[in-house]
């Protein structure tokens, strides 16, 4: 389906797996369906993943953190360029504590916009 280290669409993405073009956790029938995400949002993805406030975004990254199937992952590289990195699969979620902190420091973004540090495991 893909081949780790190459480039790849939102649009091929979506031809592949389906569900949104443009947001970081697709989802199709209620399942996230991959992992699209930005080093400028979450410097540690694909290992850990710092998930957006709001209403859609906390509703997605709840729905993410429960998903044991494991996803295809992507990186942006460029502008509409996504690099894969592999399946990755949930390995713990935090809504608070120390280590939620801690992954939150020296990312750039505050405590208030993140809803969920999700931390992801390689399953290839």
């Amino acid at each position: 389906m893909f081949t780790l280290g190459s480039e790849y669409t939102r649009a091929e993405i979506h031809a592949q797996l389906g569900g949104s073009r443009v947001t970081c956790l697709p989802t199709r029938n209620g399942v996230i369906v991959a992992g699209c995400f930005n080093k400028k949002f979450s410097p540690q993805a694909p290992d850990i993943v710092l998930c957006g406030q709001g209403a859609r975004s906390s509703l997605v990254s709840e729905l993410f953190s429960r998903q044991r199937d494991a996803v295809p992952v992507f990186i942006k590289a460029a502008s509409n360029r996504w690099q894969y990195h592999g399946r990755f699969v949930v390995s713990q979620s935090l809504q608070s504590g120390p280590q939620f902190l801690d992954a939150i420091i020296g990312s750039g973004r505050t405590v208030a916009s993140v809803s969920y540090v999700v931390m992801l495991k390689k399953v290839e």
